[in-house]
């Protein structure tokens, strides 16, 4: 008998991160993604085609509004750690559709992803994923601060004022209680920014929370956020630098979410020169053709250290070894991520997992 599909709206999702969701499991969970796809990079526990992750390229389909894009993945094996009735319970294929406005658009960027069933090849679950594309890029950059930057942040700054900034700020907060004040600089003063700074000062009123728009250059209060900042997030748009890199301090830790073409950059060349020539990203090949900075900066792939490679090994040996290697080559350490098709697979799974153990949350359709 064919399992119902089960429906996860956007009021769904929400719930289950805010009620269900363990912060610390999500960036485990992408710990263990990114390892996996660097290991099937490397041909780690790999013994046939089955046994890598498949992620095809990403295609594009552009419209007058939109440019969408279609980010299929399988996963051989489980990462989400959800209880398995058989082997392939804890095998996910799943497909995220997105939709990215021309015009910048609020609210998220539009997205769905199907999730499969490993044993009829049907889809499983729809599941709503504008919250999640936010959340999982999140979990990818406190895993990087972790690995990579200062143990107990005070000081975060962050540009941009959509879902990924608010999950970002979010996230390292719930992980960092050593957090005592975090900026947020937009372009401009509008509702969505003032909404998220209300949002999060509700959320955590013991903190100082600081907006700054910057609609003039240069600008002071900018340049004190930065050179303030322990950790820095960017989620933007941008095709231009969105600070100076000279004004980070040493030791500080820089995530890079938001560009995703060659034509978009949030940062100068400097940033790269001051980490060595030697970035963090989620996958090499990726950010090679589609990362603004990296080509800017005429990076090689031997410059590039997937986060799958750091997280591998566990505690010591080759972990230990090359993030000293990363550390060592700048003053400062930069994570930049394109996106990786599995995180989106891992995401929904989890989603997934959380609401068939809940048996309340979404919607079931009984299949014909």
């Amino acid at each position: 008998m064919t399992s119902p599909l089960l429906i996860l709206s956007g009021e769904d999702v929400n719930h289950l991160v805010q009620t269900a969701l363990d912060p610390r499991e999500v960036v485990q969970c992408m710990a263990r993604t990114f390892e996996l796809v660097s290991g099937s990079e490397i041909g780690v526990g790999v013994n046939s085609e089955h046994d890598r992750v498949q992620q095809p390229p990403r295609l594009t389909t552009l419209s007058s509004k939109h440019s969408t894009l279609y980010m299929p993945c399988r996963l051989p094996t489980s990462v989400t750690g959800g209880p398995s009735q058989s082997d392939e319970d804890g095998i996910h294929t799943a497909i995220k559709v997105v939709s990215v406005s021309r015009d910048g658009g609020d609210g998220g960027l539009p997205g769905t992803t199907l999730v499969l069933d490993e044993r009829t090849g049907g889809v499983k679950a729809v599941v709503n994923s504008r919250g999640l594309t936010a959340l999982r890029n999140a979990a990818g950059s406190v895993l990087a601060t972790q690995l990579l930057g200062p143990t107990s942040p005070t000081h975060v700054t962050l540009f941009g004022a959509g879902l990924q900034i608010k999950q970002h700020a979010r996230l390292l907060i719930q992980t960092y209680p050593s957090i005592t004040h975090c900026t947020i600089i937009n372009r401009s003063a509008n509702t969505r920014f003032d909404t998220l700074l209300a949002e999060l000062r509700t959320e955590f009123p013991k903190l100082s929370i600081e907006g700054i728009v910057s609609t003039s250059t240069p600008n002071p209060e900018i340049e004190s956020a930065v050179r303030a900042a322990d950790v820095i997030c960017t989620a933007t748009s941008s095709t231009q630098p969105l600070f100076d890199s000279a004004w980070l301090k040493s030791g500080a830790h820089v995530n890079l979410i938001g560009s995703y073409t060659p034509a978009m950059r949030e940062a100068d060349p400097g940033l790269i020169k001051r980490a060595g020539r030697r970035v963090v990203v989620d996958e090499a090949k990726a950010c090679l053709v589609e990362a603004g900075e990296i080509v800017d900066a005429e990076l090689l792939e031997r410059d590039l250290v997937e986060i799958g490679v750091l997280v591998h090994g566990g505690e010591g040996g080759e972990r230990e070894a090359e993030r000293a290697k990363v550390k060592a080559a700048g003053d400062v350490t930069v994570f930049k991520s394109v996106g990786v098709g599995a995180q989106d697979v891992v995401i929904a799974a989890l989603m997934v997992e959380l609401a068939e153990k809940d048996g309340k949350i979404g919607t079931r359709v009984a299949y014909d």
